[in-house]
């Protein structure tokens, strides 16, 4: 998998397990008995995501001086400035000239168990995130997903980044209903007995109509 592709699906798990930490935020405790390992106990678990995300934002707003605008911004760049070392920041202006050497970085291939690794862990990540930080989680989707910089996009596409022309407006509603829906296949199949106590009956039901 391409770095590129790799921070993307990581900004994209973060992003969902936010919102479905943020949907159900008083029910953490069912929640988490999907995600622990045996063993483990769900409370120390939820603490532990919790805390995680709230290092993870407290180590971006003392080196950025500010809360993150979106998901992208705080995962999908921040990453990428880490592992590759590029400032997605400053690679607007710089593209032009470096063009060829930008695209190695990002072209550079990860395995897929190394990414499957992350990915998983991202999405439970996220969910400590929206969980305690809902209004948060809830502006920056929307700045990203509703509130849509056209400039910004327009680089983007510059760029060569596979994106269409306009894009698509998905409410954070719908996104949230999307994200369950997800979510109440999988308890279905897996964790029947966790349907109702998550609220989820109603997604199984509608989705077999």
């Amino acid at each position: 998998m391409r770095f590129w592709d790799y921070f993307t699906v990581l900004s994209f798990q973060y992003e969902s397990g936010a919102i479905l930490g943020r949907a159900r935020k008083d029910k953490l405790s069912i929640l988490g008995k999907m995600l622990v390992l045996p063993g483990t106990e769900v409370g120390d678990f939820v603490k532990f995501m919790q805390s995680q995300a709230n290092e993870r934002l407290e180590k971006f707003k003392n080196e950025s001086g500010r809360e993150p605008n979106t998901f992208y911004d705080f995962i999908f760049c921040r990453e990428i400035e880490r592992v590759v070392g590029l400032n997605l920041n400053k690679i607007f202006e710089e593209y032009i000239h470096r063009n060829k050497e930008i695209i190695k970085l990002l072209d550079h291939k990860l395995s897929l168990d190394k990414a499957w690794d992350g990915i998983q862990v991202y999405g439970g990540a996220g969910i400590g995130f929206g969980s305690l930080f809902p209004e948060l989680t809830e502006r920056m989707y929307k700045n990203a997903s509703e509130n849509i910089d056209m400039d910004e996009w327009s680089q983007v596409r510059k760029m060569g980044v596979d994106i269409p022309e306009m894009p698509d407006i998905v409410t954070l509603e719908e996104r949230e209903e999307s994200v369950l829906g997800l979510v109440a296949v999988y308890v279905a199949e897996f964790w029947p007995e966790l349907l109702d106590p998550l609220d989820l009956r109603g997604y199984v039901e509608e989705g077999g109509k």
